[in-house]
């Protein structure tokens, strides 16, 4: 999974930003919040009391 997200995350250039670069970038974002947000809804399910 962080080869994915380093694979997503890299562009040649900083100075110069393409439109790929800026997709990769929030591509990354939204997956790495995707992720926290399951890992939080996950141990917020498992430890609620029935």
């Amino acid at each position: 999974m962080p080869e994915v997200l380093l694979a997503l995350l890299q562009e040649g250039t900083t100075g110069d930003p393409t439109a790929t670069g800026v997709f990769r970038f929030f591509a990354g974002l939204v997956l790495l919040l995707i992720i926290y947000i399951g890992a939080w809804g996950f141990t917020y399910w498992i430890s609620r009391d029935e």
